[in-house]
């Protein structure tokens, strides 16, 4: 299969609370072996709050936000999550960017329900038929930057 590009398909960052109203008869995977995976817990406590990513990483950084903030990106554009939390809300184009309080960072403290509150991203497109959910990513701002070092990541 090397070289077969695969299909993306939407997702959605959300909390589990917001899933399971959504989808109230939704299934989730877990493991058969319940000690395999300690759900609630983060071996990377602090992560969030580095001032740079891991030292194995040799690219460049960019200048408009921290390395280590998050960004929500489209193909090779992106918004910085702040920005996208303090509007709440933003239309650029065809897409619906919204951002709601209640989803707890995965790489913050040691108890994830004890991390900073990163938000429920939602993306969506307008189509002649309504607002349907788009293909996203939220990344690290370094990250995106590697990838697409001649986009922006927009502020404002």
């Amino acid at each position: 299969m090397n070289g077969t590009r695969l299909t993306p398909y939407p997702s959605r960052l959300e909390s589990f609370a917001r899933f399971k109203e959504r989808h109230p008869d939704g299934m989730v995977q877990v493991p058969n072996n319940e000690g395999s995976r300690q759900y609630g817990s983060n071996p990377y406590a602090g992560y969030d709050s580095r001032d740079a990513p891991y030292p194995f990483f040799k690219g460049d950084l960019p200048e408009n936000v921290p390395p280590l903030s998050r960004v929500v990106r489209v193909d090779d554009q992106a918004w910085a999550l702040a920005f996208v939390q303090s509007q709440g809300r933003i239309e650029d184009g065809d897409l619906v960017i919204t951002w709601e309080p209640g989803q707890a960072s995965a790489l913050d403290e040691r108890e994830i329900a004890a991390s900073v509150d990163v938000g429920n991203i939602v993306v969506q497109r307008r189509t002649e038929e309504g607002l349907v959910d788009a293909v996203y990513t939220v990344d690290f701002a370094f990250a995106f930057f590697d990838f697409y070092p001649d986009s922006v990541i927009r502020t404002e």
